[in-house]
């Protein structure tokens, strides 16, 4: 079996695990699965880093408790925050193109400069996932975007920075430890 594809599920298995680390804080529970997501991202080539989140997509889907506070089903794609979870799809698959070269390319930089380069794709990809999820949440509930903006992404600004920051950090030194000695 391919590495990559033992690598996807390992990060379907993380990305659900970051799942159940889970706080309600309103609409929209605040939890470490986008840490992951972006690690598969910034780690993993685009196909299978597209694979991870989908084998956790579809484990929630036909009914493993994986998504945030155990739960699961078709239901949760069709709910409140099912443009998260599209999101999150669309932002791994971001992610990983935006760092397809920066991880090869760490040889002679840095650790600022590597840094960098694993946190603006993660910046780009967390747009993604809360564009998706305010649009999708407009959508569902009807609410203003006043509401939409103080309910659903206020609260996580701080959380959002905290996992891009941490993704960022840990990815960049596997790229600094597997790539800088090729």
């Amino acid at each position: 079996m391919n590495k990559n594809i033992l690598f996807a599920f390992l990060f379907g298995i993380l990305i659900s695990i970051g799942a159940r680390v889970s706080l309600d804080i309103g609409p929209v529970p605040l939890t470490l699965q986008t840490a992951f997501i972006f690690m598969a991202g910034l780690l993993l080539p685009l196909p299978y880093s597209a694979l991870s989140v989908t084998i956790y997509l579809v484990a929630g889907a036909i009914g493993l408790p994986v998504f945030a506070d155990g739960k699961s089903g078709i239901e949760i794609f069709t709910g409140p925050t099912g443009g998260f979870l599209i999101g999150f799809l669309v932002a791994v698959i971001f992610i990983s193109y935006l760092s397809r070269e920066a991880r090869y390319k760490v040889k002679g930089l840095d650790r600022k400069n590597i840094y960098w380069n694993a946190l603006m794709p993660c910046l780009v990809g967390s747009i993604i996932v809360q564009v998706c999820g305010m649009v999708w949440g407009k959508a569902y509930t009807g609410d203003a975007w006043g509401h939409i903006y103080t309910a659903w992404l206020a609260p996580f600004y701080f959380n959002m920075v905290f996992k891009m920051v941490i993704a960022s950090l840990i990815s960049a030194e596997v790229w600094k430890y597997i790539y800088s000695r090729k």
